[in-house]
């Protein structure tokens, strides 16, 4: 009886529905110390609803559909995860609910990171962690099958690395749509579609989830993947320093913040705010950075991020698993998530249509560029795209709105690609000399 008036005197557990491409352990810590959090802070615990349709791409595709039917809200308080693109859309197409941090804890929080901003100005998002993206190697692989470690991102386009890459799925995963961008926009579009033609050559298969490639590699399944830092992070502590390494790239480094924002016509706007001010405090900063088991940190998993104040780098430099600030990494390479969200879907379609859809085929013409002694004319055919980037960003702008257009051209995109592959791979799209 005492019980049973303990638990009805008890306070009602709030519920706060939130839709989210993160995996599950940061799902399950977020969750867990948000309720704590609110019920030390409000009197009250919250019950996290979490909504998951897949990765990145597929969340903000759902978001976007839900509010073309129901523009006055769609019944989710807060969108958490995915790179700064997504963000840049919904507060584009004013799908957000601008929210102020407390000036205690944006005083922490810089405006930008390697001149990358971690916040809109009107706070319609908010940068909640700091990825980079680079390559995952697994040294006793390469020492086994006598590979060479790389350094550059040029150095995955190599032949002798053929079948042991390792990447994910544009169309599905973020991650490997920002990596596939930065490609385009450091070597420019003509050389960064030619490496990233000969690097999905060599790569093993094509994944729908980043996580499954930074595993796989682990596994033993390639010994170069295209990894996020904190996947990769995470199977470097649990593989061991000898075994497994993690690298940003020496060509260049790509950094980009995942964001956080409310969502509009959020049905607990004011539950959702809260939520935001628990991921952007002190606490909820240290679940990104803290090993398992630290007081302050994670209970039940390790998550491996870089958070977006600066000052937990400092304090706690001897105790978290993640290896360098983004804050100390020298200028240069400036990635423009503008840019890459505009053309977002032709690029991702264009590089599932001739890379992931044809797969087997451009592995096989791969195979014959490699045996004719790798032709400087043979090189540009196999990685030339149907499209300049002019006209990607013009469909990106017009066309690509309409369902029909985009599946019209993803069927061109694959039967153009099924033609130059076949040519290479029989010797047919051979260059005359004197045209080089």
């Amino acid at each position: 009886l005492l019980w049973l008036v303990a638990a009805l005197a008890a306070p009602a557990a709030e519920r706060l529905v939130i839709i989210s491409p993160h995996y599950e352990a940061i799902r399950d810590e977020f969750g867990r110390a948000f309720s704590a959090w609110h019920a030390d802070e409000h009197g009250a615990p919250v019950e996290v609803d979490w909504r998951v349709v897949g990765g990145t791409s597929e969340s903000l595709r759902f978001v976007l559909s839900e509010f073309a039917r129901k523009p006055d809200g769609i019944g989710l308080d807060v969108f958490f995860g995915g790179g700064q693109e997504p963000y840049l859309e919904l507060a584009a197409k004013d799908l957000t609910l601008p929210h102020a941090l407390p000036p205690d804890i944006l005083a922490g929080v810089p405006a930008e990171v390697a001149g990358i901003e971690l916040r809109a100005a009107d706070h319609a998002w908010h940068g909640a962690a700091i990825s980079s993206f680079g390559i995952l190697q697994n040294l006793r692989v390469q020492q086994l099958a006598g590979l060479p470690a790389v350094t550059r991102w040029e150095d995955l386009a190599r032949p002798e690395l053929r079948g042991w890459g390792g990447a994910g799925d544009p169309r599905n995963s973020g991650t490997m749509n920002v990596m596939f961008e930065s490609f385009l926009q450091f070597y420019g579009w003509e050389k960064g579609w030619r490496l990233l033609t000969q690097l999905a050559g060599n790569t093993r298969r094509f994944d729908r989830l980043s996580a499954v490639t930074a595993r796989d590699a682990t596994l033993g399944e390639s010994a170069y993947a295209l990894a996020v830092d904190f996947f990769a992070f995470t199977q470097v502590a649990a593989a061991g320093r000898t075994n497994m390494s993690f690298l940003l790239p020496e060509d260049f480094a790509a950094i980009n913040p995942d964001g956080i924002a409310v969502l509009r016509g959020a049905p607990q706007a004011a539950l959702a705010g809260r939520f935001v001010d628990f991921v952007m405090s002190d606490a909820g900063q240290k679940l990104w950075f803290l090993p398992r088991g630290h007081p302050q940190g994670p209970q039940r998993h390790s998550i491996e991020r870089m958070p977006v104040r600066p000052a937990l780098y400092a304090r706690f430099r001897d105790v978290s698993n993640v290896q360098f600030s983004p804050f100390d990494l020298p200028g240069g390479f400036r990635y423009d998530a503008r840019l890459g969200g505009q053309r977002r879907g032709v690029v991702a379609a264009l590089a599932g249509a001739l890379f992931v859809d044809l797969h087997p085929e451009l592995q096989r013409a791969w195979r014959g560029v490699i045996a004719r002694g790798l032709e400087a004319g043979e090189l540009a055919e196999l990685g030339r795209v149907p499209l300049t980037e002019a006209e990607a960003l013009a469909l990106a702008s017009d066309a690509w709105k309409l369902p029909a257009e985009r599946n019209a051209r993803r069927t061109e995109w694959q039967r153009w690609g099924r033609a130059k592959y076949a040519r290479l791979a029989g010797g047919a799209g051979r260059v005359p000399w004197a045209l080089r």
